[in-house]
């Protein structure tokens, strides 16, 4: 696994020409094939309507691929100390896509206009299951023009600083709400999602995509992204960097704590509404798996680790469908750190010269050299987060006056 976060940003050329021809030019292309569509069926499809699904998915993908690209070239420092760059072209050229359609699908025939008009009384009569959708596109347009400003006045952020940016979060929070967009809006149908994997699809693919960019913007706290000797202990040998016992298990616990409490959220949303169909969750999980991959520049293992932790979710899916919701939370989340144990037991020998030594009162083991104690307490702890996470999702009905 790379230990490699966001490296310094590079010199290179005025790229202003090159951004205007690349974002302008995937919309004109983009345009030609939605107008040939509309002459072909005289209209283009709604919410509910044939072809919908297909138009927001690949518009979707479209979005999603140009945040990949872009986080790659931050991450592998393919970037400039501009606004301008081809890989943000690429990115707002397909924000302004998917929104400029999901605008076009939600609203009615006069709605944009009244948009234009009179935007406040326009926006508080969209229908609730719509809002999310059209309030997140609106914020990643307003975060990504104080983006450009903010690159533009006071430079170019690096390290984590490029998550932690407050305009980079408007667009993580306006690109999350709007790729959810489609699931809003079947979690007001109560015919949606009852009808295998295809009519689900939309419904995975905007979780999915919010997981995606939830695991960028928390990479700093992800224990599948860190070095092994970052929070490893082998009792002060020179492999792992951590001489104090402590701070190498507080830095590996507060990862996996932080990654345990994500996915419980993205499975709950999911099964709170839903009962998934095969394939659903294997699909769900598979995208975080391409956003580590990317991420990580392409670490196949790290891609090998997530299909795994996938494959042991979805064989899990009888668990959820014998109605054990409070107790599949808390395998998926203790399955993520088993996952990650097993995978790096096997690397381990590479560093301990045994698979567990006394130091003190204490048994270390592998793979981390953490304590017995704290080895399997962190599954504990994770499956805690789970499960608590579910008592939320799924609390104990609230007793009415009318039944006493």
């Amino acid at each position: 696994m790379s230990g490699k976060l966001y490296p310094l940003h590079t010199e290179g050329p005025d790229l202003i020409f090159g951004f205007s021809t690349i974002y302008f030019g995937l919309l004109a292309i983009a345009s030609v094939l939605v107008f040939l569509v509309y002459k072909r069926r005289g209209t283009l499809p709604k919410i509910g309507e044939p072809y919908y699904e297909i138009f927001v998915l690949a518009l979707g993908l479209w979005w999603l691929g140009g945040l990949l690209i872009d986080a790659f070239a931050h991450i592998s420092g393919v970037v400039d100390d501009t606004f301008f760059t081809p890989w943000h072209a690429i990115w707002y050229a397909g924000a302004t896509a998917y929104g400029a359609y999901m605008f076009y699908a939600i609203f009615p025939e006069e709605g944009l206009w009244g948009l234009v008009r009179n935007p406040l009384k326009t926006l508080r009569d969209i229908s609730p299951e719509h809002r999310p959708g059209v309030y997140g596109i609106l914020l990643f347009g307003l975060s990504g023009f104080g983006d450009m400003i903010w690159h533009e006045t006071l430079g170019v952020e690096t390290s984590v600083d490029i998550l932690l940016s407050p305009a980079h979060i408007g667009l993580f929070i306006g690109l999350m709400m709007a790729v959810t967009a489609p699931m809003w809006s079947a979690w007001a149908n109560k015919e949606s999602g009852r009808d295998g994997l295809k009519s689900q699809i939309l419904i995975v693919f905007g979780l999915g995509a919010a997981w995606v960019g939830t695991v960028l913007i928390t990479i700093y706290a992800n224990i599948w992204f860190d070095p092994l000797q970052t929070f490893c202990y082998d009792g002060g040998g020179m492999y792992c960097l951590n001489d104090t016992y402590d701070v190498a298990l507080s830095q590996g616990m507060r990862a996996l704590l932080v990654q345990a409490f994500v996915s419980s959220v993205v499975v709950l949303l999911f099964i709170r509404r839903w009962m998934p169909a095969r394939g659903s969750l294997f699909i769900l999980f598979i995208f975080p798996a391409i956003g580590m991959w990317v991420y990580s520049e392409f670490n196949n293992a790290l891609l090998f680790m997530c299909i795994a932790w996938a494959m042991v979710v979805e064989l899990s899916l009888p668990i959820l469908q014998r109605g054990w919701k409070r107790l599949f939370v808390p395998l998926v989340t203790t399955s993520q750190v088993s996952v990650v144990m097993i995978s790096w037991w096997w690397r381990s020998e590479e560093w301990a010269s045994s698979m567990y030594w006394i130091e003190g009162t204490n048994l270390h083991m592998l793979p981390f050299g953490w304590t017995i104690h704290a080895t399997f307490g962190a599954l504990v702890m994770c499956a805690f987060i789970g499960w608590i996470m579910s008592v939320v999702a799924f609390p104990p009905t609230i007793p009415s006056i009318d039944d006493e």
